[in-house]
């Protein structure tokens, strides 16, 4: 008899080799454009070969998915750096804990169907649904900066510095919705995610955004700059002062709720799709 062929070879996508290759040269353009830190594009890079070998459509949704983001923050780049300056804990350029706190997940779901070697259409679903709330909640976030008026934060409605997390607008709210939408498409038309079963997706990935905004207002670190007596998520603030804790979990940054955004995505993707089977 010949000998069996282990399951993570017989998956759809293109050969180890390939995906590793292809993974790198993306990674490396996204580099090189400044879409990524040095780390970001080793991360992206190990996350894209996982995607790409567990098939074609999970390598494809990764690649639009960060077209769409890469599009989100080019979007009025300068004005919202402006705006955000002394707020924002990073910046544009996506380092590896950024990478794996919005993709990790989805690499999850491509490692199942990689070692099951089989669609595995479940593991589609909680991780399609995972990306695609990263990507409404970067997108919301990046049209809020851009165009949005003054946000409100969740925790007590009151008016907030741009780029302050836990906080939203009318324009932020309204592209996260959109975001979740067209990201949900992709999928479908891609053939990663059913048509019949699209909505868990859009819904799931609509709700990890909602639980990002609520997490950054309740429990993610707020910091204060006692030389410009401003609010901030810097450690060190734009003026070089070091900054004061002034609320939430000392050891829950912006990253951590980004976790958490994609992490509760899905799960609940997951939850809803074995009690509609």
């Amino acid at each position: 008899m010949p000998a069996a062929v282990p399951a993570w070879l017989s998956v759809a996508g293109p050969s180890t080799p390939v995906a590793l290759g292809l993974a790198i040269l993306i990674a490396g353009a996204a580099w090189r454009s400044g879409s990524l830190r040095t780390s970001g594009a080793l991360a992206a890079s190990a996350v894209g070969a996982i995607a790409l070998r567990a098939g074609w459509p999970w390598g494809g949704f990764l690649i639009c998915w960060f077209a769409w983001a890469t599009l989100g923050s080019r979007l009025g780049r300068a004005r919202k750096e402006q705006r955000t300056a002394g707020v924002v804990e990073k910046g544009a350029q996506r380092d590896a804990v950024q990478v794996l706190a919005n993709g990790g997940v989805f690499a999850i779901a491509a490692a199942v169907v990689l070692f099951r070697g089989d669609p595995a259409p479940q593991a589609a679903l909680w991780g399609t649904a995972a990306l695609a709330a990263a990507g409404a909640d970067t997108l919301g976030t990046e049209i809020g900066t851009w165009i949005g008026g003054t946000p409100r934060s969740v925790r007590n409605w009151r008016q907030v510095p741009t780029g302050t997390s836990g906080a939203v607008s009318a324009a932020g709210s309204a592209a996260t919705v959109v975001s979740a939408l067209v990201l949900t498409a992709i999928a479908v038309a891609i053939g990663l995610v059913p048509a019949a079963r699209w909505w868990i997706v859009a819904v799931a990935a609509v709700f990890g955004a909602i639980v990002d905004t609520v997490a950054g207002a309740l429990v993610q670190q707020r910091r204060w700059c006692p030389s410009c007596e401003t609010a901030t998520e810097q450690a060190r603030h734009s003026c070089g002062t070091d900054t004061r804790h002034r609320g939430g979990w000392r050891w829950l940054g912006n990253d951590e709720v980004n976790f958490v955004c994609t992490a509760s995505a899905a799960l609940l993707a997951w939850l809803t799709a074995g009690a509609s089977a």
